[in-house]
């Protein structure tokens, strides 16, 4: 277990800030000659703000440094609960008793946050834990509020001479307050799990024993604190001041162990590591340096940074690149490349070119023929949609100033987005197979349909049938149905679709109730008698009938 030298100081001097505290209260309990939570407050605030310091320094996950951040700004908060009440809130009053009901906010929720802090481990810096967890925060609320409305229910504390004569000395506990401690039981148990599946080195992991001490503590001052009361080290800390340590304790001898990880030692791991490297300053001290450097000159480092340099007759090679502060350098012993190089000059360098040349001529006729495939492709996915592009573009470029007519437009978009984004789908499929499934058709008019529910119009889809389709038959049944949807936008109260698919024939027919227009009779007559279908549009009672026939010739399945 190494900790940096700052470390231990600066933990050196948080525990004694406590032992002050301790002692200053020892002082005011056998003398009583001064006012002292004042000055416990002021030294466990010094302390809280040394160990804020050390978890900004030391902590490489941001999450991690924000959560335990909090948790040490709440530990402040419960001290400066405890300092009111007993420093300016007259005894037995009904401010003093909810400062005291206060104390279990923090309390609370210093435990989850330290939870919470722990479910980083073994997880990148970028990757933020599952938003389910935030479910916690539940029960950690309702005991909260529980424990805060005390006085309602007497659950928490109960007061045996009413609330009018309450004392914090004469009460018996309650439910709440029960489930509270089983609820910090619960969370610390599951830490030390936790950091113990997820610890990523084995030697680590028997260092277990050492955040467990403080929470063997907590059971020894509990044990106290129920049964007696007016033992040495119950008059010693008071219960916000112990479980304040306690709670920072536990968390910083998880972070001292390396169950949580931190950078804190890292100049011992770099000059033990086995990479020739090192940091230099801008003045040119070398800060670091690796067992396996060799020596290198200022000089020799900053004209690194453009270009690599070679040492020791050209058996060393030597980078650097410019960093905060400085530059980082690292050599590499390239004696075995030198040998290996002048072994393949010697066996070939000309043969070792043409080769080259050969394949990268091979690679470039092979990417210039996907390069026009693909192209050929997006051209003509572009060319079938650009009547829906352009009129996205319009309704994006001119918005409606009304936001009822501004989300119809934006409904209707998204109506014509589901087309765009379906049909270039199948495109891709027919290009790669000259057969589309079915089904997929039938999922491209699902999800536009989809979309159309959103408009307010009532929606209705029936499908009966499996196989493969031909792609110009499966692309000519999706556009006519577009075409009708987008006719009928946003006049339309209702449409029923009923997709039958055989061995035999495609029978798309869609009824469309108060559409917004109605369709030609020569509606898409050159498409459809291109691949010998016919295509029926009728109206009546202002219900638009299309049938679109398209026989297979039992080439469907």
């Amino acid at each position: 277990m190494q900790r940096s030298r700052e470390t231990r100081i600066l933990n050196f001097i948080c525990v004694m800030l406590v032992l002050l505290a301790g002692a200053v209260r020892l002082l005011g309990y056998y003398y009583g000659t001064f006012s002292y939570n004042s000055i416990i407050f002021m030294f466990f605030t010094a302390s809280a703000f040394i160990w804020i310091y050390q978890l900004q320094r030391r902590l490489v996950q941001p999450d991690v440094r924000r959560n335990l951040t909090v948790c040490a700004l709440m530990m402040i908060f419960w001290m400066m609960l405890r300092t009111i009440k007993y420093e300016f809130l007259p005894d037995g009053s009904f401010t003093a008793r909810y400062a005291w009901y206060l104390y279990y906010i923090p309390q609370t929720f210093c435990v989850l946050l330290m939870f919470f802090s722990v479910l980083h481990i073994g997880r990148p810096q970028n990757r933020p834990i599952s938003r389910l967890w935030n479910l916690l925060y539940i029960p950690t609320a309702i005991i909260t509020l529980g424990i805060l409305a005390n006085d309602l229910h007497q659950l928490a504390f109960y007061f045996p001479d009413g609330l009018a004569k309450w004392s914090d000395c004469d009460y018996i506990h309650g439910l709440f307050y029960y489930i509270s401690v089983l609820w910090i039981v619960v969370l610390f148990v599951s830490i030390l799990l936790i950091v113990f599946v997820r610890c990523a080195v084995p030697e680590n992991r028997r260092k277990i024993w050492l955040p467990m001490i403080p929470l063997a503590l907590a059971v020894i001052y509990s044990i106290s604190y129920l049964f007696n009361e007016d033992g040495l080290i119950v008059i010693t800390f008071k219960m916000p001041e112990f479980m304040c340590f306690i709670f920072a304790a536990f968390m910083e001898c998880l972070i001292s162990v390396h169950l949580i990880p931190s950078n804190d030692s890292y100049g011992d791991f770099w000059n033990t590591s086995s990479i020739g490297a090192g940091i230099m300053d801008n003045n040119g001290v070398i800060r670091y340096k690796s067992e396996q450097s060799v020596p290198v000159t200022e000089e020799q480092i900053r004209n690194a940074e453009k270009n690599a340099i070679f040492l020791n007759y050209g058996r060393v090679l030597l980078k650097s690149h410019a960093i905060h502060g400085g530059f980082g350098y690292w050599t590499k012993d390239i004696t075995e490349i030198n040998r290996l190089n002048c072994e393949l000059a010697d066996l070939g360098d000309v043969l070792a070119e043409e080769n080259a040349m050969l394949d990268a001529e091979n690679k470039l006729a092979e990417e210039r023929i996907k390069v026009e495939q693909q192209n050929k492709l997006y051209d003509d996915i572009a060319r079938s949609v650009t009547p829906q592009l352009d009129r996205i573009s319009n309704l994006i470029d001119a918005p409606s100033k009304s936001d009822e007519t501004f989300e119809q437009s934006m409904k209707f978009a998204c109506i014509i987005y589901a087309y765009i984004k379906r049909l270039s789908n199948m495109l891709l499929m027919f290009h790669q197979n000259t057969y589309i499934p079915s089904g997929e058709l039938c999922l491209a008019i699902t999800e536009s349909l989809d979309y159309v529910r959103l408009c307010g119009i009532k929606v209705y889809f029936d499908y009966n049938g499996e196989g493969e389709l031909k792609g110009e038959y499966a692309l000519l049944a999706y556009e006519v149905f577009e075409s009708v949807i987008e006719s009928g936008i946003p006049k339309a109260d209702a449409v029923l679709v009923n997709l039958d698919i055989s061995s035999e024939y495609l029978n798309l027919r869609i009824e469309l109730n108060n559409p917004n227009e109605i369709l030609s009779k020569d509606f898409m007559k050159d498409k459809v008698k291109a691949v010998g279908a016919t295509l029926d549009t009728e109206t009546e009672n202002k219900t638009e009938y299309v049938s679109l026939y398209l026989p297979l010739g039992g080439e469907s399945v």
